[in-house]
């Protein structure tokens, strides 16, 4: 296996890791000063961060967004979904009941956006491994739950 591939599962389990930490402060927060309060915090400290990471590596992209397809622009509606249902979530069921439950929501749609190249993505079609993997994943949720 390459060592860029190597680095990222590593980057990509660390992210795995922050965001645990993040659904646990964050349902904490909304149990302190609610749910709607706690998302907005959220998205504005993530759009202070953003706006200073675009003012000094953007692109000069930015205009570009408004003549694209509206739907490419629904991953911000969904992004708000998930961190309020996080939020909403945690302090009924706990975070690792939560994350399992998010990760399971995301291998299912990852594998039919794969298989059928929704969005532009590189098609990759269900294998045995993948379904395995599914399969293994309900379980450890099944798991999990009772």
């Amino acid at each position: 296996m390459k060592l860029k591939k190597i680095i990222f599962y590593i980057i990509a389990i660390l992210t795995g890791a922050c965001l645990s930490f993040e659904a646990a402060l964050f349902g904490k927060l909304g149990e302190q000063v609610g749910e709607l309060e706690a998302n907005f915090y959220n998205f504005l400290m993530g759009a202070i961060i953003s706006l200073i990471l675009l003012l000094f590596f953007g692109r000069g992209n930015l205009p570009k967004i408004m003549k694209l397809p509206k739907w490419n622009l629904l991953g911000g509606i969904l992004g708000v979904v998930y961190m309020l249902s996080i939020v909403i979530g945690i302090p009924f069921i706990g975070v690792g009941l939560s994350m399992i439950t998010v990760v399971v929501g995301q291998m299912l749609t990852s594998i039919l956006i794969d298989h059928f190249g929704w969005f532009g993505s590189m098609k990759k079609r269900v294998s045995g491994k993948r379904i395995a993997a599914l399969i293994l994943m309900l379980g450890a949720l099944t798991f999990t739950i009772f």
